[in-house]
This record gives structure tokens, C-alpha cells and sequence, in this order.
């Protein structure tokens, strides 16, 4: 007769499976690996990213590649290997900055209807592509493709090589449509749709009429801080070209009324962007894994911050994220010791520390078309101000209205977990690895609250239709400020997210493999 603990270990082995099912409690030794996460070990590690030396780890500025370089060698000195060489993946970006020749020509045969230069009627803006585009011109209404809402501006318009004039925003029929969440109503009527549209329809350019296009001093600030600066990816001005400005609606008056009498029109339209690359790095490091080594669970939080404003005040971003920095950097630290004594989960996970996601999730975005190593991404958990309470002291202030009062006390034990809807399997995988930990899980900004679910580098892994958590405290009166220094980190806490990232990181990489829910 076999002994019980025979068949308490045989049914552990049939009940595994080809992936060990979701479990409150890991490995031995996954537990204690990351029991060793200490505060003062998350303390050490802010302190240095959030210092002045470093300089708000500003996208452009020395103090981002130092910060680069302590993150790698930090890697590489808890012995965790790298996934990519020197642990650096390089992320090829580009500043646009405005030339003085930009000038748009529009004429009905002979005549020339409009001959403008950069002002109070016309404005390329920084989206747009660094050539110059000439072609008829069409007008395609709000400029928006959605047959899913019964609705497609360019269902009667040929696109394709054209100069493509729409209106800004989204028309109140779209806005209105009951489907449509408060995200998606803001992000159909916004320029990042519009242009997204006119590429999928070959336009050569795009020209949004806007009531005022803009101050060169907003639109193309003439002394640019690391903070204010813009960046984009190079590749897409190399792979997905679009010439992109603004029209006053005093402009495009003539031009519209033209083309509803028949006539045509061609316009050749020179942005004169000018395009100089540099390079930023990703770091990743990786665990990998067994049976199922060619999928990967990835574990990320930026490192980049604003960097120093005009006035040469230090952005240093000791939640904005140096907190989810040394999360990452305590995680792999903790995996890789659970490998030294043999552990290693079912997929591959990779450790991967995002630049430029102040500058709009670059380094997350590259990764996501390009991941390395090139293995299949079944989920995201992503780690972004992850050190302090949430404080909402007044919801009428524009950089918190959509947000519900709340103070640092009432919310000492929350975290926020959002990407929820997009997954409901993966944040129940949360809730489960939290039950050691207790911390207070709230699920409530996937919608809404000024669409903070798009606003960090888990989102490039939801528009890829790719299951992805992202954790964070939430805001505080210093975000965003220089204010955000390390003394007002709470470290106790940190070290519980920290091991709540840690274990549900593990449990997405042994068990089965996240879902992703269409919205």
C-alpha cells in the first residue's frame, strides 16, 4: 500500500500538469528567495537613481546614461544574466526640431490659393515626417476610420498620395456612442487616430483644421529643457512616413469651399522637421526557462524621468520611478538567487528597465515590435510609481480633476492594479499572489480618471492585444514636481509591492499562461 505522502506527491505531479496550476505559496526556496527583498536594499538603489548627480535621468542628458550604467552593472553584480548584449538594447530616437524653410502651397491650377509660412495659420507639428509631400488635395471629414461605429470619413475619399485636410476632434455622433469608454473617446478624436487613419489609407500628408494651430512657442519651443523636449522613434520616420500640420480654420475656408464646388486643388507642403538620431538603451536582464523557455513573462518599469526644467530645477523622480526601478532591479535579484539553487519557473522571464517613457513609452513601445530575446510575450507586469500613497487633495486641480478625493492616510496599504478588464484571469493571478501580503488591491482605473491605464509602459503591451498588469500607488501632489525626492518614499511598503510583483511574476511564468479580453 503506497504511503500517504507517495500519494500526496503523485498527485502533485498529475495535478501540474504541463504548467503548475496558480498556488498562494511557491518554492521553498521562490519564498525565501523573495523574502531576502529588503527595504534597505529598494532604499539603496533609489537613493542612487533619485539622486542630484543623476539629474532627473532625463532622455538626452549624462544623467540617463549614468543611470543606464548603474542599472546594468547593478544586473550584472546580483549575477543575473543579460538578455541582450551588455545587457543594452538600443533604442534609436530623434529630437524633431523645427527648420525655417517650412511653407505650405496650395493652388487651383494656376493660382496659387494659399502660400503660408510658419504662424498664426500653419504649424507642421513634431509627429509629422522629415520630407516633403506633394499631391491633391482632399478633405476627408473628422478624419476618422471606425466602421465598428458605423463610421468611416474615408469610405468616399481616395487618400492615397494626398494631402489629406480633416477636422480636429471627433464628431459628436462617435463621441456619443454608448460602446465607447471615456479612454476611447478621448483617444478617437486625438492626433495620434488621425494620423494612424491617414497611414492606413496612403495619405502623403495630413493637415488638421484647428480653430488656433498653436504659438511656435508651444508647438516648437525655441530653447527646449531635457524636461519640455520631445522625442520620437526613428524607425517610424523611416517606415511610416506622414507629413503632419496644422491649418487654421481661417486658412482652410477657401480651400474647403473649392473643393465643394468641384475644383482641384494640389498643395505641396514642406515641414522642414529636422531629424537628428541618438541612441537610448533599454537594459534587460533574464531568468530563463524550462519547458516552456520560448514564451516570456516580462517584468519592467521605466527609468528615465524629466530631467531639469528651464529654470535648472532637478525633476528627480524618486517615485517617478526610480520606486519601480529598484523594484525590478530587487526581483531580478531575487529570481536570480531561486535560479542559483535551482528554481527556475516554467517560461523565461525578462527584467527589462524602459527609457524614454516619459517621452511617450519609446523604450516599451521598440520593445514590443523588437523584443529581445525574439520569444513569444504571454504577459506584462509593469511596476510605475510604486513608493508612496495616493493623495488627491483637490480634484478640481487639471493635473488630478477625474480623480475622487482621497488622502495619504486612507492609503497607506492600497495599491492599484489596472489592465484588470483587459485580463481578468491575470488580476484574479494577483489577488491570489497577494494573499500572503495583504496588501489592499483596488481595481478602479481601467476607465476613466484621465486614462491612466494608457499613461505607462503596460499600455504598448495592451494595444498589442498582450496580457498586461500595471501596479502603482498612485498620484501625489509630487508628482511630477521636484518635490519627488527619496525621504518621502515609503520603503516598508515599496518592499511588499516589490514581493507582490515578485510572486505574481513567478505565477505568470509557471502557471498558465494569462488571457487576453478584447475591450
Amino acid at each position: 500500500m503506497l504511503s500517504r505522502s507517495i500519494i500526496v506527491a503523485l498527485l502533485w505531479m498529475f495535478a501540474r500538469g504541463p504548467l503548475a496550476p496558480p498556488a498562494a505559496r511557491l518554492p521553498p526556496q521562490v519564498e525565501d528567495a523573495i523574502q531576502q527583498v529588503t527595504a534597505d536594499e529598494l532604499r539603496a538603489h533609489v537613493s542612487v537613481l533619485a539622486s542630484d548627480k543623476l539629474a532627473g535621468r532625463g532622455v538626452g542628458h549624462a544623467g540617463n546614461q549614468q543611470a543606464e550604467s548603474y542599472i546594468a552593472d547593478a544586473l550584472k553584480n546580483a549575477n543575473v544574466p543579460p538578455a541582450a548584449a551588455g545587457y543594452l538594447q538600443q533604442v534609436e530616437v530623434y529630437q524633431p526640431l523645427l527648420g525655417p524653410a517650412a511653407r505650405l502651397t496650395v493652388r487651383a491650377g494656376r493660382e496659387t490659393m494659399i502660400d503660408l509660412r510658419v504662424g498664426g495659420d500653419f504649424f507642421p507639428l513634431p509627429e509629422s515626417a522629415d520630407r516633403t509631400a506633394a499631391g491633391p488635395v482632399v478633405f476627408a471629414g473628422h478624419g476618422l476610420s471606425a466602421p465598428e461605429l458605423k463610421h468611416d470619413d474615408y469610405s468616399r475619399v481616395d487618400a492615397a498620395g494626398a494631402i489629406v485636410m480633416v477636422l480636429d476632434d471627433a464628431p459628436d455622433v462617435v463621441r456619443q456612442t454608448g460602446s465607447l469608454s471615456s479612454d476611447d473617446k478621448t483617444e478617437i478624436g486625438g492626433i495620434d487616430r488621425k494620423i494612424r487613419d491617414a497611414r492606413a489609407h496612403g495619405a502623403a500628408a495630413l493637415l488638421v483644421i484647428r480653430q488656433y494651430p498653436g504659438t511656435a512657442a508651444y508647438i516648437w519651443p525655441e530653447h527646449a529643457s531635457v524636461r519640455s523636449a520631445n522625442y520620437r522613434l526613428y524607425g517610424d520616420l523611416r517606415t511610416r512616413p506622414l507629413v503632419v500640420g496644422t491649418i487654421s480654420e481661417h486658412a482652410a475656408g477657401p480651400l474647403r469651399h473649392a473643393l465643394e464646388r468641384g475644383q482641384p486643388l494640389a498643395a505641396t507642403f514642406n515641414p522642414d522637421v529636422i531629424a537628428r538620431p541618438i541612441v537610448i538603451d533599454n537594459i534587460l536582464g533574464m531568468i530563463d526557462g524550462g519547458q516552456a523557455s520560448q514564451e516570456m513573462v516580462i517584468v519592467g518599469a521605466h527609468l528615465d524621468h524629466d530631467g531639469l526644467d528651464e529654470a535648472g530645477q532637478i525633476y528627480n523622480g524618486a517615485d517617478d520611478n526610480a520606486s519601480g526601478t529598484a523594484a525590478v532591479l530587487a526581483i531580478a535579484s531575487a529570481f536570480a538567487r531561486a535560479a542559483a539553487h535551482g528554481s527556475h519557473p516554467a517560461r523565461t522571464v525578462v527584467f527589462a528597465l524602459w527609457n524614454g517613457e516619459e517621452k511617450g513609452s519609446l523604450g516599451a513601445e521598440f520593445y514590443v515590435r523588437q523584443p529581445v530575446p525574439a520569444r513569444r510575450i504571454v504577459a506584462d507586469i509593469n511596476l510605475d510609481m510604486v513608493g508612496r500613497e495616493e493623495e488627491i487633495p483637490d480634484p478640481e486641480n487639471p493635473r488630478f480633476r477625474g480623480f475622487n478625493r482621497t488622502s495619504a492616510a486612507q492609503n497607506t496599504n492600497v495599491v492599484h492594479l489596472l489592465g484588470y478588464s483587459y485580463s481578468p484571469d491575470f488580476a484574479k493571478l494577483a489577488e491570489v499572489a497577494n494573499e500572503p501580503i495583504r496588501l489592499t488591491i483596488k481595481s478602479d482605473y481601467d476607465s476613466g480618471a484621465q486614462g491612466l491605464v494608457r499613461r505607462s509602459d503596460n499600455w504598448p503591451f495592451l494595444a498589442n492585444g498582450i496580457p498586461a498588469l500595471f501596479l502603482t500607488t498612485g498620484l501625489h501632489p509630487d508628482y511630477h514636481t521636484p518635490g519627488d525626492d527619496t525621504e518621502r518614499i515609503d520603503f516598508p511598503k515599496l518592499e511588499r509591492i516589490t514581493e507582490l510583483a515578485a510572486r505574481l511574476a513567478w505565477m505568470a511564468a509557471d502557471g498558465d499562461a494569462p488571457r487576453f479580453k478584447a475591450r
